[in-house]
């Protein structure tokens, strides 16, 4: 997909991020091994797990500095709502549940 032209914020952090000489490969590190792990069909919660917060992050990427992605992101966190409270909410039971004290 080609990168569109990004807000002077945008822009700004994601030269930050960049800038650290790590992010961007551990986060496209993750987003494969998660990716190839919903595709196959192998540790789904797991996965679900691991691409939430990147999927909240860029949710809140596209609410704040660049809008003109927003309905990419909404589709992305209702795509990983169905997954987590559809398809693998029994996975998530015990921590989703209120503790109960002894």
């Amino acid at each position: 997909m080609p990168m569109p032209e990004l807000t002077e914020e945008g822009a700004a952090l994601m030269g930050a991020l960049a800038a650290t000489g790590y992010f961007f490969p551990v986060l496209k590190l993750v987003e494969v091994v998660s990716g190839a792990l919903l595709l196959l069909g192998r540790f789904v919660p797991l996965a679900l797990v691991l691409l939430a917060p990147i999927s909240v992050q860029i949710a809140l990427f596209h609410v704040g500095p660049e809008p003109a992605g927003l309905p990419m992101a909404v589709l992305i966190l209702l795509l990983m709502g169905y997954l987590g409270f559809v398809g693998y909410r029994s996975s998530f039971r015990a921590v989703l549940s209120p503790t109960q004290e002894n």
